[in-house]
């Protein structure tokens, strides 16, 4: 397999210092575990001494940058518990309001390291900070917005953004994280062996593999539901959760089992080492992933106008129905769907009633028309074959 780039994440230079990413190899080894566990190795540089291309690859990923460190707990945690980003030096923007709260000295840690989507800020005692709003930054056009105003809001993000989280533990009471008593902060929720989406979340813990490596002590799950642990909201992965006419983020297992692509993995087109922007697999040959298994498409579509045009298939058949920081358009969110299904009927309406489920198939609108603005749906339901037009 190659791997084919679909648009870039930010360079992992901009936020992690050369010199932090060079020194990751000489972490030690220390298998400290989470209260009192020592399941758990230290973090990925461990994994790293003998998987170094794999380390490197996740570097890259934004599952590595789910979180990154603020302020006062800089020095001590480099390098420590999945911890590699330093906000400060990243670039990072604080609102620009009520100067006592957001400031580096009071932002413990932020959301959303990865610089794609959206970055929230976590306070000395937990809390995500709320104060007067404008307290989520949008990367894709530099605004803020109003994330839960002026409420007292847990940080109770930890079972998809850290590893190793348990809802009944304090943090890292047994590890020194600085400023944090034995009590643990009233703000967070539960406990963690380490910050972001590390190779343990996805392997197990490794203290046992790493001290003595076998394939009988760590996990390898190829099945979609491995992934589906993080990417899915509800209790039930069958019903896609959609609010405010787009589907909620985080939703692409759902999207998925509701796919023609259910009974694939994740791994069938994604690396899950690799980054998004360049860990989509294509054959050696082909033009992107869905030639592999769709060759009659590919020679229906070669040659058309849409074609011509650079349309892809992610274009229309991933088209951006769901919405994670901000919409770009009344039919164009800013993640891509895994639903692929289009549903080409001029009454097709992709929403249930009250607008809080998806459907299982992408609407004109969403296919089509997030481009097409003025386009009359009813004449494109009416067009035989999309992939041929112009030939």
């Amino acid at each position: 397999m190659t791997k084919i780039s679909l648009p870039s994440l930010m360079p992992i230079c901009l936020l992690f210092p050369a010199a932090l990413v060079l020194s990751l190899a000489s972490t030690p080894a220390a298998a400290a575990g989470l209260n009192g566990d020592a399941a758990y190795t230290e973090g990925p540089q461990v994994c790293g001494q003998c998987h170094a291309e794999a380390l490197d690859a996740w570097l890259s990923h934004g599952h590595s940058r789910k979180l990154a460190i603020g302020g006062p707990a800089i020095g001590a945690l480099d390098g420590r518990f999945g911890l590699f980003g330093n906000a400060r030096d990243g670039g990072f923007l604080l609102p620009d309001h009520d100067k006592d709260v957001y400031n580096w000295d009071n932002v413990l840690f932020i959301i959303g390291a990865s610089k794609h989507w959206k970055t929230r800020f976590v306070g000395s005692d937990g809390h995500i900070l709320t104060k007067n709003g404008k307290n989520q930054y949008n990367w894709s056009d530099g605004s803020w917005s109003n994330y839960h105003k002026d409420e007292t809001k847990q940080f109770s993000c930890g079972t998809c953004h850290t590893t190793g989280y348990q809802i009944d533990g304090k943090v890292f009471n047994e590890k020194g994280f600085p400023g944090v008593s034995k009590a643990g902060l009233p703000g967070i929720k539960g406990d963690w062996a380490q910050f972001n989406i590390t190779c343990e979340a996805c392997h197990g813990p490794g203290a046992a593999h790493a001290k003595k490596p076998t394939k009988a002590n760590i996990k390898i799950d190829k099945k979609a539901a491995q992934c589906g642990s993080c990417h899915v909201r509800g209790k039930d992965p069958n019903v896609t959760i959609a609010a405010g006419g787009f589907i909620r983020h985080h939703e692409q297992y759902p999207e998925h089992l509701n796919s023609p692509h259910a009974k694939l993995s994740c791994g069938s087109c994604h690396d899950p080492h690799d980054t998004r922007a360049s860990g989509i697999k294509v054959r050696e040959g082909k033009k992107e992933v869905c030639d592999t298994c769709h060759a009659k498409q590919r020679k229906a579509y070669t040659g058309s106008t849409m074609e011509k045009a650079s349309v892809s298939c992610q274009d229309c058949h991933m088209g951006r129905a769901t919405k994670s920081a901000i919409k770009n358009g009344p039919y164009e969110g800013d993640v891509w769907t895994h639903l692929f299904r289009i549903n080409k009927a001029a009454d097709y309406t992709m929403f249930s009633d009250d607008g809080k489920k998806a459907k299982n198939a992408l609407s004109l609108e969403f296919a089509c028309m997030r481009c097409h603005a003025d386009a009359d749906k009813a004449a494109y339901a009416g067009i035989a074959s999309t992939h041929t037009i112009g030939k």
